[in-house]
This record gives structure tokens, sequence and C-alpha cells, in this order.
């Protein structure tokens, strides 16, 4: 099975341009270039509260590493599987935990100090933190459960296939899915599996798998055949299924309809995209549509109290009504520029471009308000709120705390 990332469509696209135009690309533009920054007058500050180094950061490719905020707390961890947890409001590490190499042995202990860490032993997925548990899971398919007041082991277990998302709970049942379209149901307390599903993917498929959703009543998950489900936690019955894409064109590239965002859910409303098809919102207890706009992403969605944000694959950001479904705004000033996914916090929202600018528009209009650089290499992390308080966490592993200050 032949799988690509968005960021490695990106690159086969420039390099095609770059063979049909020759050396006449480096003297005139294809169309296909990111789009430039314009130049508008800033009208908010954003506020530097701290930074803080986590370990290595992203490794280079397609990890996502997304952080956890639970309470005060943020919990964090670098692609070798160094977790640390932070406190929100200052930045000071509370304590930090190597998860990777206690587990090697002696002599395995001593090789990483001289060759390359085993990349199926990274960590892609990012880190979950839920119902008093944390969770990681290896690209190689290990899943680890740490206690979240000093990141100590409580439990690990290998399933057959790469994990490149966080797992998920609600205290009773872990679930996780792998790249090979498996959906796995754990024993919260043990690790013990309970079930698992299988929906074999298409031949081709962007290079990752969303989180699933995890309630007492039901396990949400969406599919890269563009399918999103529901399951009953205890014995992996599905409750419904829906399909929110379906693929179209001749080739295999053309017909990609992966869900690979993370869905969010809100009362009774499931909040989903996909790739070349559909943004939608479905009824959570039957999956019935509730509506539906064509659109394409790959990245997570941002909701505020009566709007979705979505960054769509070109590089527009888009707002829609959270209750209908229309198109409010949408700024395409950053066509492109491989955004990550949106964040909201106090009357803004955020997004990251390929060159680690942190780009700040209004939730009322989308026009520009700030602007900054946090990193020269970018971050694809979906980025954390407090509500009030913007969490970054660049490629480079640096974790940002930035608020927003009175206006100009």
């Amino acid at each position: 099975m032949m799988q690509v990332s968005v960021r490695h469509l990106s690159c086969v696209v420039l390099l095609c341009a770059f063979a049909m135009s020759g050396c006449s690309w480096f003297s005139k533009k294809t169309g296909n270039e990111p789009m430039e920054l314009v130049d508008f007058e800033q009208t908010l500050d954003l506020d530097k509260v701290w930074k803080r180094g986590i370990g290595e950061g992203q490794n280079e490719g397609f990890s996502s590493l997304t952080p956890a905020l639970d309470g005060d707390t943020i919990y964090a961890v670098d692609y070798e599987g160094l977790v640390v947890a932070v406190n929100n409001k200052t930045g000071k590490k509370l304590w930090s935990r190597k998860v990777n190499k206690e587990q090697l042995g002696l002599w395995g202990w001593v090789k990483s100090f001289f060759v390359a860490g085993d990349p199926n032993r990274q960590i892609v997925g990012g880190i979950a933190a839920e119902n008093g548990l944390l969770l990681v899971a290896t690209y190689a398919g290990e899943v680890m459960a740490l206690s979240k007041e000093n990141g100590d082991e409580l439990w690990r277990k290998q399933l057959p296939g790469e994990i490149v998302s966080a797992p998920r709970t609600n205290g009773s049942v872990v679930a996780t899915q792998t790249v090979n379209g498996k959906l796995f149901a754990l024993d919260a307390k043990t690790g013990e599996q309970l079930w698992f599903y299988d929906n074999p993917p298409p031949v081709l498929t962007l290079r990752g798998t969303p989180s699933p959703i995890v309630t007492d009543t039901a396990i949400y998950a969406g599919f890269s055949n563009g399918r999103m489900m529901a399951f009953n936690p205890a014995n992996g019955l599905i409750l419904w299924e829906q399909r929110i894409a379906s693929p179209k064109g001749r080739s295999e590239l053309e017909r990609m309809v992966d869900i690979h965002a993370s869905p969010l859910i809100r009362d009774g409303v499931i909040y989903v995209g996909t790739y070349q098809g559909r943004i939608s919102a479905l009824a959570r207890g039957t999956g019935s549509p509730m509506w539906g706009q064509d659109g394409s992403t790959s990245e997570n969605l941002a909701l505020s109290a009566d709007k979705l944000f979505v960054s769509h694959a070109d590089g527009k950001l888009v707002a829609y009504s959270a209750t209908t479904g229309e198109k409010l705004w949408s700024n395409e000033k950053m066509l492109r520029r491989g955004l990550n996914g949106p964040q909201v916090f106090g009357d803004y929202v955020a997004v990251v471009d390929f060159k680690g600018y942190m780009h700040i528009v209004n939730q009322s209009d989308g026009e520009f308000v700030a602007r900054v650089r946090v990193d020269r290499k970018g971050a694809r992390a979906p980025m954390l709120t407090d509500g009030e308080t913007l969490y970054v966490f660049t490629n480079r592993g640096k974790l940002i705390a930035y608020r927003a200050k009175a206006g100009k």
C-alpha cells in the first residue's frame, strides 16, 4: 500500500513544475509558488509569556507531536520519547521522563549514544492527557500509558500496525488507530486488547490517521476511505456509519478522500473534514448529516461559540457557521503556504505557515491583526488554548505561550 503526506504532495507538485519549466523556473513564476505575505497595519500586540524547550522537538517528515493541556499542566513529547510536564501559567518544568530509553536495556541505552535512534521507536503522533492517564504511541505500534503525576509507566501494549496519532481514553477504554486501517480498543487499566475493527485503506492515502473521540457511550473514528463511524466502547459493535466524501476522478491521487484531521465534538454535533471531499457536521447520536460544504483539509478544525474554522489544503482559512455551515468569510492571502490547523484564543484565530510565521486574524471577519515568526522550521503540531492563552509547539521543540495585548 502506497502512502503519502500532504507536504510530500506539495513537494511533488513543485518538482513537477520545475521539470516542466526548466531553467526559466528561476526567472518567472509558475503559479504554484507560496503566496507572498502582504503588509498590513498590525492592530494587536502578542505578549510572549514564556518559552520552554522540549527535547529534540519534531523529527523531519510527517510527525505532528500534539501536546496536551489538562488543568494547569501542559504535557509535551519529542520524537525521541522525552515527555515533559510544564505549568501552563509559568512555563516551569514539573517533571520529565524518557519513555523509550528506559526500556532498551543496558546495551540499547549505550548504543543510543552512538547511532541514530530507531525510527520505529519514535513518537510521531503526540500525547493525550485524559481521565488520569498520559498516552503516547510509537511508530512501531507500541502504546504506553503513563502516570500524570510523574510519568511513571503503568503499562505498554504492542499492536500490529504503525501508530501516528495520539491514543484517546474515557478512563475505561483506550482507543487508537493504525495506518493499516485498524481501530483498537484496550483496557485503560491493564492495556489488554478488548476488540478491534478492520477497515482496509485504499491503495493511496495520506500519511497519517486522526485520533478518535472516546466518550462513555461511543468511540467516534474517521477512516481513510472517507467514512466516519461510531462504535460501542464495550464490545466494538457499530452504532452508525456515515460516508463524508466519495472518491472522484480516474487516478488514485484524485480519489483520495482521507479523514486525516481529528474530528471535533461539541454538545450533540460532530464536526469532521476530509481531504478532497467535504467539511461536515453530523448528529452525534445517529451520524445523520446536519450540513456539509465542499472542501479539502488535512488539518485539525477549531471551534468558537458559533463558528467553525478550517485551514483548507490550498491555504485558504475559512470560517463557517457552526450551526448552518454557511461560509462566513474566507482569507485567501496565505495560499499554498502550508497552514497548520487553526486555533481560537480570545477574539482571534491563529494559524502557522510552513515558514514559521504565525498569522492572527479576527474571528469576526478574517482580517489580519498580527504576525510573528515562531520558528524558522515551522510548527506542524496543532496549537492549544485555554481560552485566552495560545500555546505553540514548534518543529524545533520550543513550547511557547502567547497572550493578546491591548490593541495599538
